[in-house]
């Protein structure tokens, strides 16, 4: 079986709740703590992303701030580690039938909601329910299209039903959009949970505050006393607020200061190389994007290695135009990677009856840090082969909610997700919520299929190691670089300030896992 996994689909059941599952990796960030855990302090986080859009419901969520607000106040059924792993969270083990289409999740006990109530099998039937209903505009509606059925089986057991079977679904079960919530519970203003924390403050954009949950049914987690988010997108403001010491963590420290930071012998950087891609990204549903040679001239007009030298100083690894990181055990190695050829980018252009081209670029650094630096870098490199690449700066506030998605070209940012088949299902399949190209493969998603079902981890490797040579190729994604993850932290920070794979700030649970030291 491929690393990550923990459980064998082809046996009846599929346990993870056994040692074996975490042996290799810490939830308190990958390696042993240099200090006792201890409760008190509040944990001050200065995130980027923040928008006045931004919303508690986790249906909404699309940034690393809001993952990290989901699991302040949420669990899932399931917990990604730190290696991509699924373990349990809610659930305190699960079991599937051969064909994994039939899925059994056995709930833990005890476990209180923040307003008192008892968590029930009915609350997580209820929270999966509304990524699935028919009017949802949940991102995580393609992820879930092909459960055929949700139900309880008395207070405790949750049963799934997948139409073809998914060999992914304890992984999918991680996702940041699916926190369970009491039954029937709607208002947003709030977000009534399982979780470490209490809100008490919420400014979309500005700020957020909260105390710790007495209750809290991890006795090993959720150490601060209370922890406070400020939104702060601009990454030299960002920086400062950490190096002066008003807040204690910061996410995306710009690579060009990371000798900096590291000269302050209060601080700390935490490199963590994922699998988060940066690049940009054409709506194939406008023209000239329509038109692969158009795509492919695009992607021949930029020289990808000067683009991570110039951009990420070195921090990142270059991107190829596919999602899937060399580190990921299902990668394409033989896939060629494209190099900068200015006479080939025009010979496409030839081929799509043109001599040269207009384009324009929106972009911001709220998509990644250097998101404008590279678009304008990107200009000029694609000089050389006849195309006109007019950057067109956008506001920072708002770029998720105005631009993205409603542009036809843009800056964009995606970060890790545990497996092929999720980072497939949710921006590159026909019709997906969040398929910010509008890209539709018909070969593509017979395979994503076939991957989903296949029990044989070689036979899924080659499906999916075909997959990515058709996003390259054919797709309307630009995917330069795969980006290191640059978290700055105090050094009184600890217990999680390991790498994480699933995400920066320790898998967007820093305020759970970490504590301050002595």
């Amino acid at each position: 079986m491929n690393g990550h996994l923990s459980w064998r689909p082809t046996r009846r059941t599929l346990l993870v709740a056994g040692a074996a599952a975490i042996a290799s990796v810490s939830l308190h960030g990958g390696r042993a703590s240099a200090s006792t855990p201890k409760r008190g302090g509040t944990l001050r986080i200065g995130y980027s992303q923040g928008a006045t859009a931004d919303s508690l419901d986790p249906m909404s969520y699309f940034s690393d701030p809001n993952y990290a607000c989901g699991w302040l106040f949420g669990n899932n059924l399931v917990e990604l580690a730190p290696d991509k792993s699924p373990v349990p969270e809610l659930a305190e083990s699960w079991e599937a039938s051969k064909d994994a289409k039939t899925w059994t999740f056995k709930l833990r006990k005890g476990v209180e909601f923040t307003n008192g109530k008892k968590l029930t099998s009915a609350d997580v039937v209820y929270s999966l329910k509304r990524h699935t209903a028919a009017d949802s505009k949940s991102a995580a509606k393609g992820l879930l299209e092909d459960f055929a059925d949700i139900r309880a089986d008395g207070d405790n057991v949750v049963v799934i039903e997948h139409k073809t079977g998914d060999v992914d679904i304890p992984v999918i079960l991680g996702d940041f959009h699916l926190q369970i919530v009491p039954e029937g519970f709607k208002d947003w203003s709030t977000f009534i949970g399982t979780g470490p924390y209490i809100l008490d403050k919420f400014q979309p954009g500005v700020t957020l505050s909260a105390h710790r949950n007495p209750n809290y049914w991890k006795a090993d987690r959720a150490w601060f006393d209370g922890v406070e988010f400020t939104y702060i997108n601009d990454a030299t403001a960002r920086a400062n607020a950490l190096t002066t010491g008003a807040v204690d963590a910061v996410d995306r420290i710009e690579p060009k200061i990371v000798q900096l930071v590291k000269r302050n012998k209060q601080l700390k950087i935490v490199e963590t190389v994922g699998g988060a891609y940066v690049g940009s990204a054409m709506d194939i549903s406008n023209k000239p994007y329509t038109d692969n040679n158009v795509r492919e001239a695009i992607k021949y007009a930029i020289d990808r290695e000067k683009l991570v030298a110039s951009i990420f100083s070195g921090f990142a690894e270059v991107g190829n135009d596919q999602p899937i990181a060399s580190n990921d055990p299902f990668f394409n190695k033989a896939l060629p990677l494209r190099k900068y050829d200015p006479d080939k980018a025009k010979w496409h252009l030839k081929k799509a009856g043109l001599s040269s081209l207009d384009v324009e670029l929106s972009a911001a650094d709220a998509a990644f840090g250097g998101a404008v630096d590279s678009a304008v870098l990107m200009a000029e490199q694609a000089r050389a082969a006849g195309i006109n690449l007019i950057v067109k700066r956008e506001p920072d506030d708002g770029y998720w909610s105005n631009i993205w998605m409603k542009r036809p070209y843009f800056t964009t940012y995606w970060g890790t997700r545990p497996t092929p088949g999720m980072m497939f299902s949710l921006a590159f399949k026909c019709n997906a919520p969040w398929n910010e190209t509008r890209w539709c493969n018909d070969r593509f998603g017979q395979m994503l299929q076939s991957a989903r079902t296949e029990l044989d981890v070689n036979k899924r490797r080659s499906i999916y190691q075909e997959m990515q040579a058709i996003c390259s190729q054919d797709g309307g994604n630009c995917i330069f670089a795969f980006p290191a993850s640059l978290d700055g932290y105090s050094t009184k920070v600890d217990g999680a300030a390991g790498p994480d794979l699933v995400r920066s700030m320790a898998g967007a649970r820093l305020a759970e896992r970490a504590w301050f030291r002595e």
